[in-house]
């Protein structure tokens, strides 16, 4: 049903008119035309480094400097991931020390003792816990799903493409083949007993915005500890014809002492979007539960 979905988007998605403004593209029913390839990736952690504090920018001179550093954990991080070389690691967005933008600190809040042991649990973390079967192992590890709720800019270049219709927005993202829709025709959000990996999105327009607020996650995945009662307010603009302005906000006071705001930018890009067959992760579940193993003979 989701696949006819998006054919159906992709065949009404609109053909900008003639000498239609191409700095501000409008769809026929008058928003904001959103639809096209997008991609978005950063090299600027989530927090400002402790070192950095006070610093939200650097000279491109001391943003070389930190870069050696940077893209040598990065490097680290995917030499973890079956040496992944399609990560391009690049610069800081606009030479910012975080994605964070507030607080001000460029620092994620403090986190309450429910968060803390999000954090150290899920996520990444739980790459380090038992390998009895392939249900003890991350989803994205599994070639499940990917994490793209809310957009999280990384060094691995992230691909999407957008369709719109007067009632729905869908991203269909090229990791793991995500497809999000969006409904924009005011519903309610699904009732707080349906909990899903990716929430319960709704969107509306406030001007020139795409604003969409998601609840309703089932707690199985964190960003730095959020929880499933999470609420991540995006706010998506452009900011001309190719580039989006893109922004959310996690209000999770069970997680954080306050709410959160990332923001970075989206550029356009050129398709296709092509299926994510994941064949890597096809031959390292075998291997990750056969070391496993093997390491518990060698205990014996």
């Amino acid at each position: 049903m989701r696949r006819m979905l998006l054919a159906w988007l992709f065949l009404t998605a609109p053909v900008p008119a003639p000498g239609q403004a191409v700095d501000a593209p409008i769809t026929p029913w008058g928003a904001p035309d959103l639809g096209g390839y997008w991609e978005y990736r950063s090299t600027t952690p989530l927090e400002r480094p402790a070192a950095l504090a006070g610093r939200e920018v650097l000279t491109p001179e001391e943003e070389a400097a930190y870069l050696v550093g940077r893209h040598a954990a990065i490097g680290r991080e995917r030499d973890l991931q079956l040496n992944a070389d399609w990560w391009q690691p690049g610069g800081l967005t606009d030479g910012r020390t975080s994605l964070i933008v507030d607080p001000p600190d460029g620092r994620l809040p403090a986190r309450t003792a429910a968060g803390r042991e999000r954090a150290r649990t899920l996520g990444i973390a739980i790459r380090m816990r038992s390998a009895d079967g392939p249900e003890d192992r991350e989803r994205y590890e599994r070639c499940i799903m990917g994490r793209t709720v809310p957009l999280l800019a990384v060094s691995p270049n992230r691909l999407a493409q957008i369709f719109q219709t007067p009632d729905y927005v869908a991203i269909l993202h090229e990791q793991n083949s995500d497809l999000r829709i969006i409904p924009l025709d005011g519903r309610p959000p699904l009732p707080a007993g349906i909990r899903q990996w990716q929430g319960s999105s709704r969107g509306r327009w406030e001007g020139d915005t795409l604003v969409v607020e998601t609840v309703g996650f089932n707690g199985a995945w964190t960003i730095a500890g959020a929880g499933p009662n999470a609420r991540y307010v995006e706010r998506i603009r452009l900011a001309g014809a190719d580039r989006l302005h893109y922004e959310f906000t996690a209000h999770d006071p069970e997680s954080f002492a306050g709410p959160w705001t990332v923001t970075f930018p989206i550029t356009r890009a050129a398709g296709p979007v092509f299926e994510n067959a994941c064949h890597e992760g096809n031959y390292s579940m075998p291997l990750i539960l056969g070391g496993a193993r093997a390491e518990e003979r060698g205990r014996r």
